[in-house]
């Protein structure tokens, strides 16, 4: 059993995100499970994962290995993944809400690449990293719309190198709770982990810390308290869109993990309003390749509910 003593910069957080920057390379679900578990101990007592350090505590903790991922091929999505376009080198698929983008310990199959498995079975080679074959860039599992895969090695670092430059453009619709004082913004906060909840980010009160983020937005649609709005990001950060948002009050509709228990939603909206409209980048020989997909029915649904707002 390992021994950590707090430092003063991690005093004031949670054990279960001061034990995950310990061990970055395990999954915050695992070290969750293992604190569950009763594997870590505060000055020599069984603590749960909200409890707050203070400086010089000990923190012990039995680390237990995970066991391995198994990506197993799985059909059950069926015929739920649209296939936008499709060649030797790639696709882009439209991906509904609720579907998660790669497998986890809590959640083993039943994601876009169990489903990439089964229809590509070579693209299990291809990559950087086993659990995440061909995917260049994810959509949180609530989000839907578009995502580019790769289906051979030099195609995936080639559209790696263009996310990585920013010279993929990706656009969404967000429809988010509250009225803008003005029709367009850009945020550029720093990302962090929070320190009270390790599930989710947060904006970062200095330059110093975090990872560098920015998002431009501009207003399409206002209703009666809720404002209709096409977001471009910049960067790729975990939740940024999201977070951003949240940041300048305007969170995203439906977010249950960002909105306040107070929040209203709109009526009938049974998911979070955030969907990948657009994706265009450039192709190896040159040529600029753009993507679009329709709001999905639900949210057409749910907009066509929403009194316009009267000034």
């Amino acid at each position: 059993m390992k021994e950590i003593k707090v430092s003063t910069e991690a005093a004031g957080g949670r054990l279960d995100v001061f034990l995950r920057s310990h061990y970055p390379e395990f999954s915050r679900s695992w070290i969750k499970k293992l604190i569950k578990k009763g594997s870590a101990r505060v000055n020599g007592k069984t603590a749960n994962g909200s409890k707050k350090l203070t400086r010089s505590q000990v923190v012990q903790f039995d680390l237990e290995l995970p066991p391995e991922i198994s990506l197993e091929p799985d059909r059950s999505l069926g015929d739920k993944i649209k296939i936008v376009f499709e060649n030797e080198n790639f696709l882009v698929i439209d991906k509904p809400a609720g579907i998660s983008v790669q497998p986890s310990f809590s959640e083993p199959k039943g994601t876009i690449v169990n489903w990439l498995l089964y229809h590509y079975p070579p693209i299990k080679s291809v990559g950087d990293d086993k659990i995440r074959p061909g995917l260049v860039h994810r959509l949180d599992k609530e989000t839907s719309g578009l995502m580019v895969v790769a289906k051979n090695q030099k195609t995936f670092v080639w559209l790696k190198n263009q996310f990585k430059k920013h010279l993929v453009v990706k656009k969404y619709l967000a429809l988010v709770n509250g009225d803008p004082a003005t029709n367009s913004g850009r945020i550029a906060s720093n990302i962090v982990r929070s320190r009270s909840d390790p599930t989710k980010n947060t904006v970062s009160r200095t330059k110093t810390l975090g990872r560098t983020a920015l998002t431009f937005w501009k207003v399409l649609k206002k209703y009666a308290g809720y404002t209709l709005l096409e977001i471009t990001p910049k960067t790729g950060r975990t939740h940024q869109i999201r977070v951003h948002l949240k940041s300048i009050g305007l969170p995203v509709s439906g977010d249950k993990k960002y909105c306040s228990k107070k929040s209203k939603n709109p009526k009938h909206l049974g998911r979070m309003f955030l969907h990948a409209v657009y994706l265009s980048f450039v192709l190896e020989s040159g040529e600029k390749i753009s993507f679009n997909s329709p709001l999905p029915l639900e949210l057409e649904s749910a907009l066509r509910n929403l009194p316009f707002m009267i000034k």
